[in-house]
């Protein structure tokens, strides 16, 4: 573990040449991070800043490896959107097509972005029984998804019963554990790692992985930043509307901003007194990104707040 400091981060930038607005914006997200994390009595409260790819401040311990909840779910999307890149399925290959049973019509796309009109999510109740359990839940959780009624398709309706099912394809569509191909797929080509969450990883391809800030940073900002596969936004057949303009790609919330294309999400763990943790991810401008992760089990108002606070330092708001 290595806990960086700002007065290290600050000697880095006085070597290497860095503007001092890019200082100022660093430590004023720092400061922002911190206030939320002292209002809210957040525990643990790790926060990587990068600017243009490069790590240009933080707080708390970094390199260590936490839960990052539904973070994860980028991760299935880019390794599922890798086998629609080389041809072993296409947006609108379905479930039925690569399992072998289920609803007809169900596709990746509607998978990927939490459109396939699976309503209730039973795994919102059968997570607390899984906690603790290194044994893969993807097989019940789609078997479960997929023997009830359709409703709403088409609708964006966030169910981590999708990612269950995208799991499940990729592991029957390759032959192969889907946590290996997925790291081959997703986080080998952004130089990371991540591994199964002690108490979470049963669920792997939904909310179960675990790695440090700084590595799904860079992970984040591989595939989503403006150099990046997907910097200009997802596939537009791997993307859909959701509510306030906003649209739901490969894991991630979109939306365009004046030129530029902006990706975030949350991921939040409540489970009683067994895992309560949460996790951001953002990208602005193409430019300035932030992954922070927390030990809590925060609600929505407190997540608003603190996507408030950064977005008012970087836009100068």
């Amino acid at each position: 573990m290595r806990l960086v400091s700002i007065t290290a981060i600050l000697a880095l930038f006085a070597t290497a040449g860095f503007a001092q607005p890019v200082v100022q914006t660093a430590k004023a997200l720092e400061t922002a991070f911190g206030f939320w994390a002292s209002d809210n009595k957040i525990p643990n409260p790790t926060m990587v800043v990068m600017h243009q790819g490069e790590i240009v401040g933080s707080s708390g311990e970094i390199d260590t490896v936490v839960e990052i909840a539904s973070l994860s779910k980028a991760i299935t999307a880019v390794c599922a959107a890798s086998l629609v890149s080389d041809g072993t399925w296409a947006a609108d290959t379905t479930s039925a097509d690569v399992l072998g049973y289920g609803p007809d019509g169900i596709t990746v796309a509607q998978l990927i972005t939490h459109t396939s009109g699976i309503g209730s999510d039973r795994t919102q109740t059968l997570m607390p029984l899984w906690v603790d359990s290194a044994e893969p839940r993807k097989t019940i959780a789609t078997e479960l998804a997929l023997s009830q009624p359709l409703q709403g398709k088409g609708q964006f309706n966030y169910n981590n019963e999708n990612y269950a099912i995208l799991g499940q394809m990729i592991e029957v569509a390759v032959g192969a554990r889907y946590q290996a191909v997925c790291s081959q797929r997703a986080l080998t080509p952004a130089g990371v790692s991540a591994k199964p969450s002690p108490q979470t990883g049963g669920m792997l391809p939904w909310g179960g992985w675990a790695m440090s800030a700084q590595d799904y940073a860079r992970f984040h900002y591989y595939w989503f930043g403006p150099q990046g596969a997907y910097g200009a936004g997802s596939p537009a057949s791997l993307l859909a509307p959701v509510q306030g303009g906003a649209e739901y790609g490969l894991g991630m919330f979109e939306r365009d901003v004046a030129e530029h294309r902006n990706f975030w999400h949350f991921g939040l763990w409540c489970i009683d007194q067994r895992v309560n943790a949460g996790a951001y991810a953002v990208i602005w401008k193409g430019e300035w990104s932030v992954v922070a992760t927390y030990d809590a089990c925060v609600d929505w108002d407190a997540m608003g707040a603190l996507d408030s606070a950064l977005v008012k330092v970087v836009y100068g708001l």
